[in-house]
């Protein structure tokens, strides 16, 4: 009886060990669109999103700060007047890591809702950087 127990617990712990990846298939498969009015919708809310971020360029003078801890790490710009800013993209935070603690004058986009992980913490809002000039 014991034996029996013994080898269905096994069998069972077995086959929730290893998914069968359905979900992740479910997940993967592309969307299409229908037709081809929707990639025209797309285009039109794509210039309108341009035009907006072009209003929200600013300029911020500040360091380049390294929040968290591993593996829950990310960039933030902290300006003059202290507020902390949340950098996004991963990649541009992957670039800006080399210039910590140096005053930067950098170009920015401003965005007006959180993008990443940073800006649930850093709350003067959500940047992605364009260009910078080293100070000191």
């Amino acid at each position: 009886m014991k034996k029996t127990i013994f080898v269905l617990f096994f069998i069972f712990a077995a086959i929730n060990l290893y998914s069968s990846g359905l979900r992740d298939r479910v997940n993967n498969t592309p969307n299409i669109p229908a037709d081809s009015s929707a990639e025209s919708i797309d285009i039109i809310e794509n210039e309108n999103s341009l035009n907006e971020t072009r209003e929200n360029i600013i300029k911020i003078t500040g360091r380049v700060q390294v929040y968290g801890n591993e593996p829950h790490t990310f960039v933030g710009i902290i300006d003059e007047n202290g507020a902390e800013y949340a950098v996004y993209p991963r990649e541009q935070e992957i670039v800006l890591r080399s210039l910590q603690g140096r005053l930067i004058e950098f170009t920015v986009i401003l965005f007006n809702e959180p993008m990443n992980y940073g800006s649930q913490f850093l709350k003067g809002g959500t940047v992605e950087p364009i260009e910078w000039t080293i100070i000191r």
